[in-house]
């Protein structure tokens, strides 16, 4: 088997518990492999780190599966890591028909996501080892949780595209079916496999939900970047009377009108099909003003050299954002940028703060990603979503 030797920072982490290697942190390699093979990793010492998936072609050169010598990379290894994973969310967290199944490195499966949404299981592959098992992982869910009927293979994104992998999408296993209704908190969606990333967005479920406890009958409140409706929705459910929707994407928008139906609150909600700063800025020159402000957009910072462009953007949505909030009103705000962690975005939304002539008092815990996304205490990358809950009030 082909060895890749690390230096001393790789090494460190790996020690600490950390999954993946950058090309960066790779000294030499020694024998022949090719992308998706798996490797030993060494020390320049010539101790053993562990054994995973390799692929030059890529910045994640190797993804770590086991850092066990004797232990085989293969269908039945994978088959126990999928079952435990799913038992720890049902067991430990409790979850039950909606929820992330499978998180990456934080379940030892690097480069594989599953969603399950009651009888359908969303597959997303980041990984050129992970894709030769891929029937086998299909499987591998279904044996799993025996209630799952179809896995839908939605590999498409940047990801599969940085990884030399193709985008697919289409049902890999089971019966052919794109649609299902998900509860949340006291609201309902619907999930289309259709959508974006794995179909429906699970990792703001309990800020979603956190909302609810916020919004009083008589509210008007304003959802940016809303993709099908998920604060949208639950606000409009809590009692707000007015919910204003703002999506740049038709499909997207549509979805929310349907998930608006299903709860029955149609009459609630309006809807703004564009691009949010453009919309944002024209509401300001009218003068509008929301009790609720949420503002959860896409990741602006792809890359660490983006750092900078990146949360200029998140600034401006939060200074324009910041404008649109009532006195003693609240602003959400989110970011799922891995790149920004929570004191570079405390500090632009304090920057946007200031600006906009607010005070920002902190009524929510700093609020991650839900746990059904764990996040390894050793491993940075499994921790990337940071969202705020701010009362705001006028500098005086």
């Amino acid at each position: 088997m082909a060895k890749v030797i690390v230096d001393a920072q790789a090494a460190r982490a790996i020690g600490k518990g950390a999954m993946i290697v950058f090309k960066k942190g790779v000294v030499r390699t020694e024998g022949e492999f090719s992308p998706g093979d798996v490797v030993e990793v060494y020390t320049r010492g010539g101790k053993f780190l562990g054994k995973g998936f390799v692929n030059p072609n890529s910045n994640i050169m190797i993804r770590l599966v086991t850092k066990d010598r004797d232990v085989e990379i293969n269908k039945e290894l994978f088959r126990e890591r999928i079952r435990r994973a799913n038992e720890y969310r049902k067991k430990v967290l409790g979850y039950d028909r909606a929820y992330r199944m499978v998180y990456g490195e934080a379940d030892y499966l690097p480069g594989l996501i599953v969603d399950r949404f009651n009888e359908i299981a969303s597959l997303q592959i980041s990984s050129i080892g992970m894709e030769k098992f891929k029937l086998d992982l299909a499987e591998a869910i279904m044996e799993a949780e025996p209630e799952i009927e179809t896995v839908f293979e939605k590999n498409t994104g940047r990801s599969r595209r940085r990884e030399g992998l193709p985008e697919i999408e289409r049902v890999l296993l089971g019966k052919e079916k794109y649609r299902t209704i998900i509860k949340e908190g006291k609201a309902r969606f619907i999930v289309d496999m259709r959508g974006q990333k794995t179909g429906f967005f699970l990792d703001q479920r309990e800020n979603r939900i956190a909302l609810e406890k916020y919004v009083k009958p008589g509210m008007r409140v304003l959802d940016v970047f809303t993709y099908t409706g998920g604060f949208a929705i639950h606000a409009a459910v809590a009692g707000a009377d007015e919910v204003v929707a703002v999506d740049k994407s038709p499909w997207a928008i549509n979805m929310v009108k349907e998930n608006a139906k299903l709860n029955g609150v149609e009459d609630r909600m309006k809807y703004v099909v564009g691009s949010a700063f453009p919309i944002m800025e024209e509401m300001i020159k009218r003068g509008e003003k929301f009790d609720i402000v949420i503002l959860d957009p896409p990741a602006f910072v792809q890359h660490e050299k983006d750092l900078k462009r990146g949360l200029r953007a998140y600034f401006n949505v939060n200074y324009a954002g910041l404008q649109l909030v009532k006195e003693g009103g609240i602003l959400v705000t989110a970011s799922c940028s891995q790149h920004v962690d929570m004191q570079a975005f405390k500090d632009m939304v304090i920057a946007a703060a200031a600006k906009a002539g607010k005070f920002l008092k902190l009524i929510e815990p700093y609020r991650t990603q839900a746990p059904d996304h764990p996040i390894l205490m050793a491993s940075k990358d499994t921790e990337y979503l940071k969202a705020l809950f701010l009362y705001v009030e006028d500098m005086k």
